[in-house]
């Protein structure tokens, strides 16, 4: 992710000053605050979720969070700190675009005629630069997301249901593995289901469970995607009260009662 001069390694958890080779390994309060904000990028993220801190319980204070902003607008620099706009009464939010960079000279008058030839020429180089991408891109082939993991589910009936988890991630997927099993025990209970796949994921920052099933019924494909915010902890996106009212078993019509649409929009 580009921010200005500096480059944010989501994965390292670093921000790398690209003009001078300074490479800042953030502090948890720094990492967690920037994160969210690449995530919610362009729109406002509420300080409540800011100091909600990580899934260990973690809390931080509002001066900890206002400190990290301090030093990240810092290491961005006065040409870049803009980035990061304080929206006062409600949080912060990351801008899409960039600050631009004030002239070396501002007492130096450039000619119109020398401007005009500078914007064709930097828009032929662009031109030429996304052409080359564009080749590059088209030859190469498209490298599918690798779920996490992939279980197969078998019924009291011998029918099998495949469980397929996604994550950003390759570590701290513990919560996302102990939904997955709450929602195994709940298809154990069923003879047999119209749906024959399953597939979960987590927000980035594990306050949302992405669920989308897929089956057939009497030859038709269905499909169906449930979205499941739960802002306690420890988190309890699936229980057993929301399967029983969500009845992933076969219903004689092949239709979910309509009591479930609450629970799947928030839990």
């Amino acid at each position: 992710m580009q921010l200005g001069h500096c480059r944010f390694d989501i994965s390292k958890g670093e921000l790398i000053n690209q003009e001078t080779g300074v490479v800042w390994h953030l502090p948890r309060a720094e990492l967690h605050v920037l994160t969210l904000l690449v995530e919610y990028q362009g729109k406002v993220v509420a300080k409540p979720l800011l100091e909600s801190g990580h899934d260990d319980d973690s809390h931080f204070s509002s001066a900890s969070v206002a400190r990290a902003i301090f030093t990240l607008r810092s290491f961005l620099g006065p040409q870049y700190e803009t980035l990061i706009e304080t929206v006062k009464g409600q949080g912060y939010l990351l801008r899409h675009h960039r600050a631009r960079k004030a002239p070396d000279n501002p007492g130096v008058n450039i000619s119109k005629p020398l401007v005009f030839a500078l914007l064709v020429v930097t828009g032929l180089a662009g031109i030429l630069m996304a052409s080359l991408w564009w080749f590059n891109q088209s030859s190469e082939a498209i490298t599918p997301a690798q779920p996490l993991s992939l279980e197969t589910v078998t019924l009291a009936s011998g029918q099998q249901v495949e469980l397929v988890l996604y994550s950003p991630s390759k570590t701290n997927n513990e919560l996302l593995v102990e939904q997955s099993q709450q929602f195994i025990q709940g298809l154990q209970l069923c003879s047999v289901t119209i749906w024959s796949r399953v597939f979960l994921s987590l927000s980035h920052d594990k306050q949302v469970l992405n669920i989308t099933l897929r089956g057939d019924h009497y030859g038709q494909s269905l499909i169906r995607n449930l979205k499941i915010s739960d802002l306690r902890q420890p988190k309890q996106f699936v229980t057993p009260q929301w399967l029983a009212q969500l009845n992933i078993c076969s219903t004689s019509n092949g239709r979910t009662p309509l009591s479930t649409q609450a629970q799947e929009a928030n839990q």
